[in-house]
């Protein structure tokens, strides 16, 4: 049979088939849906709330290491031989009140002229040694330090104009100013080596050439406590720090 256009067909369903009733949702149902739902949210506002502690609890607790960290002190020991033999030795913890206080000041203030002075063709290692923040910014007060720096780029200069390294010998330390005085005269001599090159045909000959110049520095040294920090505790352990320092070449 032919349809017509917008024609609509209706079937009719049998009288007597049974159809399912309507499922409605009661009120209980409901209730305990929202009381899931609110169960359920209140879990999450808890997980969420114990996330939130267990991450501020960890911040704190990692400030407080970094605070407490440098006051973690190892003190190292010095020992110091009592006779010839190595097998007699005695023991010392090293700190301000330790009885060879005063060698391990003359030490100290030995490496320093020599740290001071010294010079080699390594970049990075004058680095280390000379620029801000290595060893002689470390062991100088602010004041002592910028001095050297206005000092230092002259020095550099005349030795890698002729390529020569620089090493230092300590002749003699003394206390100046009485027994309890912090002020010391150094006396040293430097060594600067350098060579001349030769062409001799296809080959080459190297003549060593090392410039000898005497040195006198008047340093004062002192122990500061605050500079004995625990990533440093065993380059300083008294802190050890530079107050003054002069020195001039002695004419020959």
């Amino acid at each position: 049979m032919a349809t017509l256009e917008n024609q609509k067909v209706l079937r009719l369903s049998a009288k007597n088939k049974k159809t399912d009733e309507p499922k409605f949702i009661t009120e209980d149902v409901v209730e305990v849906k929202r009381a899931k739902l609110i169960y359920y949210k209140w879990i999450c506002r808890l997980m969420q709330l114990l996330a939130t502690l267990s991450l501020i609890t960890g911040v704190a607790t990692t400030l407080v290491i970094m605070k407490l960290a440098p006051e973690i002190l190892i003190d190292p020991q010095i020992f110091v031989h009592m006779s010839d033999s190595q097998s007699i030795v005695k023991r010392e913890y090293v700190n301000r009140r330790m009885e060879s206080r005063e060698k391990m000041m003359v030490n100290f203030i030995k490496q320093y002229v020599e740290l001071r002075n010294s010079y080699i063709q390594d970049e990075k290692e004058m680095i280390n040694r000379w620029k801000w923040g290595g060893l002689v910014s470390y062991l100088s007060t602010y004041k002592v330090y910028k001095i050297f720096e206005e000092e230092y780029p002259k020095t550099q200069a005349e030795l890698d104009a002729i390529k020569a390294s620089r090493s230092v010998e300590i002749l003699s330390v003394e206390r100046t100013g009485g027994k309890n005085s912090n002020t010391w005269k150094v006396e040293f001599k430097t060594y600067d080596y350098t060579y001349i090159e030769h062409a001799l045909g296809r080959k080459k000959s190297i003549e060593p050439i090392v410039k000898e110049k005497y040195w006198t520095a008047n340093v004062r040294g002192y122990i500061d406590s605050t500079r004995r920090t625990s990533f440093r505790r065993l380059i300083n352990p008294l802190g050890f720090v530079i107050y003054s320092y002069f020195q001039s070449e002695i004419e020959v």
